[in-house]
């Protein structure tokens, strides 16, 4: 499977612009099964709206897209949630955020369902929103292929690179207790929510590298980049940890 992860500049309270600017991103990209836009790429456009800008997204791409999120109303406050499409326009699967965090919360976000996984390219996907990541009772289930998360990775730090590390560190932790692929896809450094900057954390972790050392590849610059996930390899890591009594399944 090779995934695209999409790693915009800006960010927008306009979620038409956001959507616009990926599109423009992703023109010329390679071929790929998957791919990611990060957290609020809707920002607050009606469902509607937002599902018709995926399914274009997707239809041009010719891959399914995990379309980032947007907030919709919930009662008195809102939720923040999203929606992956496949690239005939099929609504895949529905999630949501959790775990809001900071300063979602002083603007009305209110918890909203993780969500089902779905399937692409016969592999299990599940999604999780940015701050979810970060509670290991999100991945319970069955088990996934690859974890994707859009993220919005604000810091109170003064630079991007303690708040950047400690992603990668926990990306890396969730990809091997969980046997999986953890791709992130985050906004560029330079882009900000609130008054808050973002760290910039759009990357892969990989349970098992070949080479023992790359467990997380990061995207620092980067507005796209591609990641094969070799399947093959992960399975024999899985089979690896069950045989010494480290996995839950074989």
């Amino acid at each position: 499977m090779r995934i695209l992860l999409v790693q915009p500049s800006r960010w927008s309270p306009d979620g038409h612009a956001n959507l616009t600017a990926v599109e423009t991103l992703l023109t010329g990209a390679p071929p790929a099964d998957l791919v990611v836009l990060p957290e609020l790429a809707g920002s607050e456009l009606p469902r509607r709206e937002y599902l018709e800008r995926l399914r274009g997204l997707a239809a041009r791409a010719r891959a399914a897209v995990v379309g980032g999120s947007h907030y919709a109303p919930a009662g008195a406050g809102k939720v923040n949630q999203g929606l992956a499409v496949s690239a005939s326009g099929e609504v895949l699967a529905g999630y949501g955020k959790s775990h809001p965090y900071g300063v979602e919360r002083d603007d009305g976000v209110v918890p909203a369902p993780i969500g089902d996984g779905f399937e692409v390219a016969g592999r299990r996907v599940r999604v999780l929103l940015c701050a979810d990541l970060w509670y290991s009772g999100s991945l319970a289930g069955p088990p996934a292929d690859v974890v994707v998360v859009p993220a919005f990775s604000v810091t109170q730090w003064p630079t991007p690179g303690p708040a950047r590390s400690l992603w990668e560190h926990m990306s890396v932790a969730r990809a091997y207790e969980f046997m999986t692929y953890v791709a992130v896809s985050d906004w560029h450094h330079e882009a900000g929510y609130h008054g808050q900057p973002c760290a910039g954390v759009t990357g892969l972790a990989n349970p098992s590298p070949a080479d023992g050392a790359g467990f997380f590849t990061a995207q620092p610059s980067a507005a796209v980049a591609a990641y094969e996930l070799d399947f093959e390899r992960l399975g024999r890591f899985r089979r690896n940890r069950a045989d010494r009594s480290f996995a839950f399944t074989k």
